[in-house]
């Protein structure tokens, strides 16, 4: 065995290529030049080795020539040439570590130098089913191509002929074997960043569909966790949470196919690693090592049981949230499965953010509640009381006043014998007052009644029109000066509805009109159909009403400053209760008014739909 040791690359001349006495310039050149124009221009690789291994074998006049790359742990065939065919074990790996029983190859790898020697097959331990090719080979020379100072691939030359190889013919084959090996590294290159592409393209397609999910937080750190693990190529991955100087897992570690150890609390101020990962951020890539569990038995290496471990920092803009870590991989982590975990934790910081302010809102909006509900509870009580007060007031006055009437009654009627001329006079002003007093006491009653409820509605169908009339004629036989009440009616509009209650309020909007009516101011009662309703309007010429005061015509006891200033009577219980006794039949009172041009009062009550229509006259 002989090798002819490392030294500058010679340029391409006639005697660099000597496998017979006459030189072979123009081809070794032109050949040389067309390997470097397809390596600029990214030819394809594969067909650039298999020219080189027989232009090779053409050129130093071989049998064989064979083209292997050292690929990180692997012996490849990249591509051979052989006299009579194409050699069937092209495509085939072998471990570096059988570099061992072949010490040709070990020398040459090693050395980065030229060897000769004999056939492969001799004092080496080789492929049973290569032995046939190699047994008749008498002659072998291995030349190393190297790119700096790394071997990373060998030309494998054989002759079955009793020729020796000349050192001196093979040299010139390192140069241009050297532009197939850059093909070969850049197309590698090529690959692998079209792999990183495609696998990163894939993590964020995957990681995206979680984050958009609406998973609840245990589900999504599980899932999570699963994806990770398969995309890293894991057999584990999992979240633990920072709590004091305690990581907490969050969940049973997701698992890439198979069964999951149980995993407990880290402690992160006795795992140096961690410490460090929580503090500035670095990662933890760790593998099993006998001396380092034994120095550091609460690592986390030793923690989960693990070959290997990777993990990083899970933590928000502000503050660290706590880990993210796989373990068991199958090959060993990389750069790029750094890159994939620490943006699963990035993504997953964004969500655990949303969790958190979702529940933030949450509890506002459950206080707010609380504290809606707290004070509706106490209106609803304050309500009570003053219904309740409202019925006592008006239940313990009803009798004293019910007496007093009786006794101006009498004395109006002489039945307690003759009055003075200046008593006389006051009794009909007492009396008046009491029957006053005697109204709002019976408006308070049935206000309280309405509010609580006590008093149910009898409903039945009813005519609009013959209340309005009934209305219209009770207020003509009270004394009302020269104002007049007229109805009109384009037919008979029927609802359904309690007939006492909508008397009532028909009563109390009239004599609001009534009484806010000039003298010789009619009262208008407008009776019609509309789709799905039934309308009442009660219209009259009073002063009208400011906007800013409609709303308080509907509160209790609620009366306008302009008509206390009047002297005109009332007890602002009458609007409060019509409205209370309209909305309760599913219908409402609106109000249109102007001042100084009368105001409008329209009682709308729902219709159903078979008496939608108006009954002919």
């Amino acid at each position: 065995m002989a090798s002819h040791g490392r030294r500058s690359s010679p340029r391409l001349t006639s005697s660099t290529f000597v496998s017979d006495p006459g030189p072979h310039p123009t081809d070794a050149t032109s050949f040389a030049g067309s390997i470097e124009a397809e390596v600029v221009s990214r030819g394809d690789p594969h067909e650039i080795m298999e020219r080189l291994v027989r232009f090779a074998a053409e050129d130093v006049d071989v049998d064989r020539c064979t083209l292997t790359s050292l690929d990180q742990d692997v012996l490849r065939v990249e591509a051979s040439y052989e006299r009579g065919g194409r050699p069937d074990f092209v495509g085939h790996e072998y471990p570096m570590s059988s570099l061992a029983t072949q010490p040709l190859l070990e020398q040459a790898i090693g050395t980065g130098a030229i060897v000769l020697g004999g056939s492969l097959a001799e004092g080496a331990t080789v492929d049973p089913a290569l032995v046939p090719s190699l047994v008749p080979i008498r002659h072998t020379a291995i030349v190393p191509l190297a790119l700096g100072e790394t071997v990373g691939a060998v030309l494998i030359l054989s002759r079955r002929s009793d020729r020796p190889f000349v050192p001196l013919e093979l040299e010139g084959l390192q140069q241009v074997g050297l532009l197939a090996v850059l093909a070969l590294r850049n197309a590698r290159l090529v690959e692998q960043v079209q792999s990183a592409q495609r696998r990163g393209l894939d993590s964020l397609t995957q990681m995206s569909r979680h984050v958009a999910s609406s998973l609840e937080p245990g589900s999504y750190f599980e899932k999570m966790s699963e994806t990770v693990a398969g995309l890293v190529a894991a057999e584990h991955a999992g979240f633990w949470q920072l709590t004091g100087d305690e990581l907490t897992p969050l969940h049973q570690p997701g698992s890439a196919g198979a069964a999951s150890p149980a995993s407990g609390v880290l402690d992160a101020k006795s795992d140096a690693d961690l410490a460090r990962l929580l503090l500035s951020g670095e990662a933890v890539r760790r593998a099993r090592d006998k001396g380092h569990l034994a120095a550091h038995p609460e690592s986390i290496v030793a923690r989960l049981g693990a070959r290997d471990v990777l993990a990083v920092p899970w933590r928000t803009a502000a503050i660290p949230l706590g880990i993210l870590a796989a373990w068991n991989s199958s090959s060993g982590f990389s750069d790029q499965d750094e890159w994939i975990i620490r943006l699963a934790a990035r993504a997953s910081a964004l969500v655990w953010q949303g969790y958190a302010a979702e529940q933030r809102a949450q509890g506002l909006q459950a206080a707010e509640l609380d504290r809606l509900e707290a004070h509706a509870q106490r209106m609803a009580e304050l309500e009570q009381e003053k219904s309740e007060f409202l019925q006592l007031a008006s239940h313990e006055l009803r009798g004293p006043i019910t007496l007093v009437n009786g006794y101006l009654s009498m004395l109006e009627e002489g039945s307690l014998g003759e009055l003075p001329e200046s008593a006389a006079k006051a009794v009909p002003l007492m009396a008046a007052r009491m029957r006053h007093m005697s109204d709002l006491v019976d408006r308070m009653l049935t206000t309280s009644r309405m509010e609580m409820r006590t008093r149910g509605q009898n409903t039945e169908d009813v005519s609009l029109d013959a209340l309005a009339s009934a209305v219209a004629s009770s207020a003509h036989g009270a004394s009302h000066g020269a104002r007049t009440v007229t109805v009109h009616s384009s037919g008979r509009v029927r609802v359904r509805a309690d007939p006492e209650q909508v008397e009532t309020i028909l009563s109390n909007l009239v004599s609001n009109a009534l009484k806010y009516s000039p003298d010789g101011g009619d009262v208008t009662i407008a009776v019609r159909a509309e789709p799905g309703w039934a309308a009442v309007d009660v219209t009259d010429h009073g002063p009208g009403i400011a906007e800013a005061d409609v709303p308080k015509l509907f509160q209790p006891f609620g009366r306008l400053p302009d008509a206390v200033a009047s002297g005109i009577p009332g007890t602002g219980l009458g609007l409060h209760l019509s409205r209370g006794l309209a909305q309760s039949h599913g219908g409402d009172i609106e109000v249109t008014s102007r001042p100084g041009e009368g105001s409008t009062f329209t009682l709308r009550l729902p219709r159903p739909e078979a008496s939608s229509g108006t009954e002919p006259a």
